[in-house]
């Protein structure tokens, strides 16, 4: 029975359809027509309805009425695919939306109504959904999430949207398929993957959420593994991580000003959608031609910047002496893959190992954070413990059974992996025997965010052969016993050295344009609220309470009860506006420089290293924890003798770490001996040596040396 309400409904428009003649009020009688039948669908009175709506239909039709027939038919097309006005699903009311939304979509189009043929693309897209046409609600979302304006205008759909499409991706993978039929669907989505693509427009934003594009390479990956595809697997890996740092970095390499050109981002937003629409068509086509799609994705990859890197790129890398180890966690598990120039293995954990690895990571970061004496006094004994729970053993044991001429390790960390020193692992040599990872590779062991940024960096060193021009900045808060020391002896190995000594090191003054070696000497944090405000402390930064009230944000409160005036500071905000295309290495000898922001879902790389690493140093050293004055000068004396005696930064910092863990008093006192006069009593005068016996080693803990990490080449 009918609802008398709804009843009364359809008898007002019937007696205004009474009124509105078609011939003397068109517009009136199709909207009545089109009222009515939405009346009817809700009443379940569908063949009443067709019949309203095809009258409406005809009325702008021979009105030649485009932009209201088109509105009329989104109408339409909504009543259809409204389960609140249709009581059941059946393919024939959605295919009529589809044809609706359709039609309404092709005047849009040719109008050039943006907002309202996005809007009409984002309701084809529902519609072919609610039909089970996967495919075709795949590509339809893909080309909804590349327009813009959809997210400016209609957020929520655009979040819908989104969601619909992850949905139909990971629908479409647990469907049961050959598997020569879940490869190809891995490879649709990857070519839907590299479109979606953020749309980089200032430095400021290397940052954005790029979290669709993460879940998406989560789900290739998983596929992958399922079908043994493991190359592609690594590929989807490592192009998840860093990847608007390294978007970045290929803008400014590519483009002036490390912006792409107004015009050329137009072209390239024009390119994605007239892609995306041609992709559509010829999934609907039954003899597709390919070449005018083939065409223009040259056209928009020959304009954009980045280029995804193949497994063959990867390999390309690495010579007959290097190999790389990557990681990448997954929810249930997490992946080691180990990378030669002619061989891939993958070792996979257990669930019960990724929980262990979790757990472990949360203890030392609660620890670090919360309790830095007890972390200090466990650092040894964890770092065995995760040693054991990454299975390092076994993986290195089968790495040198079949390459044992490996004498350089590239790590590459994912997530939370970041923040640990895993150059520092102690590894089984043999019965009772450890080594440090680092000292298995007799040419040293370094990170990089991923394998892009690493051929970025390959790329910039080889473009930098100077390596003699300093800067440095030199304790400019005055309250470090030790760096005086430090950067008096480093500057000795460079002609010219421009230092920035206490006071005088100001941001103001602050000039790396022509640096090839950059040297900051002073405190450093990172800022795990907000990590674009993690600084390098300057002169005149630290300031008493109360602090003015003009900004609160610009005065960040510290754990002794003053005050860091941020525009006083280099923060990392500063540093990827800086210019470094002459720098060949960035050392940051201070506390926390190398952290990373391990609570990003993105997987992007934040910390002070990327910032560097965008601004143009193809290295940057830095440190993992808040390190200690002494030990500090001593392993960065150490290091740049032996960068300037021609060892690469990974290399020179390995020899460094372990000549200062392995270094008794008695060879302290022997090294020191060789430095000029005036520093030998400066540190003299600091050490005093004959408290400790001669065979005693000072700095023997992990906590002295292997904070300090090599990024980049």
């Amino acid at each position: 029975m009918i609802n008398p309400d709804l009843l009364q409904s359809i008898n007002y428009f019937k007696e205004a359809l009474s009124v509105y003649n078609a011939k003397a009020f068109p517009h009136q009688a199709a909207q009545t027509y089109t009222n009515l039948g939405l009346a009817y669908l809700k009443a379940g009175m569908v063949e009443q309805a067709h019949k309203c709506f095809e009258d409406s239909s005809q009325i702008y039709t021979e009105l030649s009425a485009s932009l209201a027939w088109a509105n009329n038919q989104m109408k339409i097309g909504y009543a259809y695919t409204d389960r609140s006005l249709i009581s059941k699903t059946e393919k024939s009311y959605t295919e009529r939306a589809i044809h609706c939304f359709n039609s309404s979509l092709h005047v849009y189009s040719l109008l050039k109504l943006d907002t309202k043929s996005t809007k009409a693309l984002f309701n084809l897209g529902l519609a072919y959904k609610q039909y089970g046409y996967l495919e075709l609600a795949l590509s339809v979302f893909k080309e909804v999430l590349n327009r813009s304006n959809l997210k400016q205008s209609f957020p929520k759909s655009w979040e819908e949207s989104t969601n619909n499409f992850l949905e139909q991706v990971n629908r479409r993978q647990s469907t049961p398929k050959t598997d020569r039929d879940k490869l190809q669907e891995t490879l649709i989505i990857a070519d839907t993957v590299e479109f979606l693509q953020v749309d980089t427009n200032a430095q400021a934003e290397v940052f954005n959420s790029i979290d669709i594009l993460n879940k998406l390479h989560q789900v290739i990956v998983e596929v992958c593994l399922e079908l043994g595809n493991f190359t592609t697997a690594l590929e989807y890996v490592d192009r998840s991580k860093a990847r608007n740092l390294t978007e970045l970095i290929a803008t400014r390499d590519a483009y002036p000003g490390g912006e792409i050109p107004s015009e050329v981002r137009q072209r390239l937003q024009q390119l994605r959608q007239v892609i995306s629409e041609e992709d559509r068509r010829l999934k609907q086509d039954s003899n597709p031609d390919y070449t005018h799609i083939t065409q223009l994705r040259e056209e928009f990859q020959a304009k954009y910047p980045y280029k995804p890197l193949k497994f063959s790129d990867i390999q390309s890398l690495l010579d007959d002496e290097t190999v790389i180890l990557e990681w990448y966690v997954l929810d249930d598990k997490f992946l080691t893959f180990t990378l030669t120039n002619n061989s891939l293995n993958l070792w996979t954990s257990s669930e019960e190992d990724r929980q262990k690895l979790i757990d472990w990571a949360v203890g030392y970061i609660n620890d670090y954070r919360n309790n830095k004496t007890q972390w200090q006094n466990q650092l040894p004994q964890r770092l065995e413990q995760l040693a054991q729970i990454l299975h390092l053993d076994e993986i290195l044991q089968n790495l040198r059974k079949k390459f044992p001429n490996c004498k350089q390790l590239i790590l590459i960390p994912h997530r939370f992996l970041h923040l640990f020193p895993l150059h520092a692992l102690p590894i089984a040599t043999g019965k009772n025997q450890r080594q440090t990872l680092q000292e298995l590779f007799s040419k040293g062991v370094n990170y990089s965010p991923n394998c892009q940024v690493l051929q970025q960096a390959q790329k910039r060193i080889n473009q930098r052969p100077d390596f003699d021009q300093l800067f440095a900045i030199q304790n400019p808060t005055n309250d470090l016993d030790f760096t005086d020391i430090e950067v008096e002896a480093i500057q000795n190995y460079f002609n010219p050295h421009h230092i920035l000594k206490h006071e005088e090191a100001e941001k103001t003054a602050v000039n790396l344009n022509t640096a090839h070696c950059t040297h900051f000497s002073c405190h450093g944090y990172f800022n795990f609220n907000n990590p674009l405000q993690s600084a390098l402390l300057l002169a005149k930064s630290i300031l008493q309470p109360p602090p003015p009230q003009d900004d609160e944000t610009r005065y960040l409160p510290l754990e002794n009860g003053n005050f860091l005036d941020l525009d006083k500071c280099l923060t990392l905000e500063d540093i990827l506006r800086l210019d470094l295309t002459k720098c060949r290495l960035v050392t940051l000898s201070a506390c926390e420089t190398g952290i990373t922001d391990f609570t990003s879902t993105s997987d992007e790389y934040i910390g002070l290293p990327s910032g560097f690493i965008l601004a143009g140093s193809p290295n940057v050293v830095s440190s993992l924890w808040a390190v200690n004055d002494l030990s500090t000068a001593l392993l960065m004396i150490r290091f740049y003798q032996n960068v300037k005696n021609g060892e690469t930064v990974p290399l020179a910092l390995r020899e460094a770490q372990i000549w200062l863990r392995d270094a008794t008093v008695t060879d302290l006192v022997n090294w020191i001996a060789t430095f000029p006069k005036t520093i030998q009593k400066q540190i003299e005068a600091t050490i005093d040596f004959d408290m400790h016996n001669e065979q005693e080693r000072l700095f023997e803990s992990p906590y002295h040396w292997a904070a300090f990490c090599a990024i980049g080449q």
